[in-house]
């Protein structure tokens, strides 16, 4: 019998202008190999949408709607989620998994903006949550070092990103026909 392996998640979005968001949500052993993959429809927030949510529309679509959806789509337990947009940190009240966001480290000309949620510093990243958040930083950090000894720890968002072009490219018969790949009437 084996026993399962610790897993860290990552979720991102991307927008398209003639699409909407996409997301993508990948699972990785902490040898940075892939375990699971799932990505979104298009969601494109109709009229009445972006003037009843205003400035917060993103967030509620990144959090709420693609993010929720990803993880409840997950078949492995994760020790953490990690995100590289702030807008998904409201996934911290949708959870029970730990989730955080992951920046590049400021440079010494520009400033971080400030959080008020648990953080630790990764390498050249911040990892950190919200004020709302239950985690302590002690709790993932030495799994996610485990994983960044094998991986750089915001490569796994690129992969996700590129996963969903190629999805779209293959099922987008516009996209299809820009790229040859139309059949010949």
């Amino acid at each position: 019998m084996s026993k399962p392996l610790p897993a860290i998640g990552f979720v991102t979005a991307l927008e398209d202008e003639n699409h909407g968001y996409f997301g993508g949500y990948l699972v990785l052993s902490l040898l940075g190999r892939p375990l699971e993959f799932h990505c979104t429809t298009p969601v494109q927030p109709n009229q009445a949408q972006r003037i009843l949510y205003g400035p917060t529309l993103r967030a509620y679509v990144l959090a709420d709607l693609i993010g929720q959806t990803l993880l409840a789509k997950s078949q492995l337990p994760v020790q953490a989620v990690l995100t590289d947009q702030r807008e998904m940190l409201g996934l911290t009240l949708l959870s029970d998994d730990i989730v955080a966001c992951i920046e590049s480290m400021p440079t010494v000309d520009s400033e971080a903006e400030p959080t008020d949620g648990p953080s630790l510093m990764l390498t050249n990243y911040r990892v950190f949550g919200t004020p709302s958040c239950l985690w302590h930083p002690e709790a993932i950090q030495d799994v996610l070092q485990s994983l960044a000894s094998h991986v750089d720890v915001m490569e796994p968002f690129e992969r996700i990103r590129a996963a969903i072009r190629e999805a779209q490219r293959i099922t987008d018969p516009a996209t299809d026909s820009q790229h040859g790949l139309a059949d010949a009437a």
